[in-house]
């Protein structure tokens, strides 16, 4: 059955409680980190910050300023509540990213999960865009997206990692993910998967002179802590990479 709505609104509460305990996250962090460098007194602009996540690992780095923008009204709630109770002073917008003005200019612009999705090329285009409006000349966008290269194989599905990805259709030179988090219940989410020849075309759009694509970092540690086998998914048709763009 298709899956109408792609809001995170209706899904924001169990998405907040399972994410950050999934099994990917800790691997997710460790890449966006070591991308973004010294983060000590640094102003960062968290886009698709979701419930906050990252602004706060980044907070409690030393970051001095950090703004965060997600179109989703409801998890911009639930982010303005975790950082109260941390007692972590951020500032949090609700915006479409991909149409939002500037706030200023930041030294470090994180994009974890954005640019996936992105419905169109166009959009990804205006997306990149609006990173380079709000990004410092010596800046550094850091961003975690869908793997371009990955594709759905139903024998190795992501469901070890917590994420049942249920179909996969060619979608205007890209592909078209419907998928579930495994949550109880499951929480529907639909996302989008771009070559890596559109990602390039943007950045280079947008002005970024330099890139460079980061696998996960899965370390040993990482492979102890779970059953024997339990990352073998991960390792032979990963979902997901990070990359870095700067002027």
């Amino acid at each position: 059955m298709q899956i109408k709505d792609t809001s995170y609104e209706p899904i924001a509460e169990r998405y907040n409680s399972f994410s950050d305990k999934g099994p990917l996250r800790i691997l997710e962090m460790r890449t966006i980190l070591d991308l973004a460098g010294d983060i000590q007194g640094k102003s960062v602009l968290d886009l698709a910050c979701g419930t906050g996540y990252f602004g706060l690992q980044f907070k409690k780095l030393g970051a001095s300023e950090i703004v965060g923008v997600d179109i989703s009204e409801k998890m911009i709630e639930i982010a303005k509540e975790e950082s109260q109770k941390q007692g972590a002073d951020i500032k949090f917008h609700v915006r479409n990213i991909s149409e939002m003005e500037s706030f200023g200019k930041f030294d470090i612009i994180v994009a974890g999960w954005l640019f996936c999705n992105a419905e169109s090329i166009e959009e990804l285009d205006a997306m990149f865009r609006v990173a380079a409006d709000n990004l410092k000349p010596s800046g550094k966008l850091v961003a975690y997206t869908i793997e371009p290269d990955y594709r759905l194989d139903k024998r190795n599905n992501y469901r070890p990692y917590e994420v049942d990805i249920l179909s996969e259709t060619p979608w205007k030179g890209g592909f078209r993910y419907e998928a579930e988090f495994i949550t109880d219940p499951p929480s529907p989410l639909i996302f989008y998967s771009w070559g890596r020849e559109y990602y390039e075309s943007a950045m280079n759009k947008a002005g970024f002179k330099r890139f460079e694509w980061r696998k996960p970092m899965l370390i040993e540690s990482d492979i102890k802590r779970y059953p024997a086998g339990f990352w073998d998914v991960h390792q032979k048709n990963c979902w997901e990479t990070g990359f870095i763009c700067e002027f």
